[in-house]
């Protein structure tokens, strides 16, 4: 019976092992995912925060590089949106990189910013967005919520 238990505690903390989260920016809060998102929060200015993880089949070709890239051309040439910065970040999991869009829709500007970990076989896609005029002061506590990732 013992070792039933030691077996179902090891496979225990396993699974609690594999659940990557970053602390939500301040004034954020968490709520139920839907399945899509490992992690969601959302601000009373209703910007919101999630974080996914994803599975890296070509570890040796789908790099940082490679992945950062590859998003900013969907978003560019797919989605319309417009490249305003870029810079580099370190979490948990490793370097990262994050990168900064605007869109507008339907005439009110939003900002997107878009955080990306790759480690191995792993990618971590954190996302962040609002409306441009009450978004842009997250953009610090956004970013200091990537390198929390864990």
């Amino acid at each position: 019976m013992k070792t039933i238990r030691t077996i179902f505690a090891i496979a225990l903390l396993a699974l609690l092992s594999s659940c990557v989260t970053a602390t939500p920016p301040v004034g954020y809060a968490t709520y139920k995912q839907d399945g899509r998102y490992d992690q969601k929060a959302v601000s009373t200015d209703a910007s919101v925060f999630t974080v996914r993880k994803i599975a890296n089949d070509d570890k040796d070709n789908g790099t940082l590089g490679f992945w950062s890239e590859a998003t900013r051309k969907q978003l560019e040439q797919s989605r319309g949106y417009l490249f305003k910065e870029s810079g580099d970040f370190k979490s948990g999991q490793g370097p990262g990189r994050w990168m900064l869009f605007e869109h507008t829709y339907k005439g009110v500007a939003y900002l997107y910013i878009v955080g990306v970990v790759v480690d191995g076989k792993k990618i971590w896609v954190m996302e962040a967005t609002g409306v441009k005029e009450t978004f842009e002061g997250d953009l610090p506590k956004v970013k200091k919520a990537f390198e929390s990732l864990d």
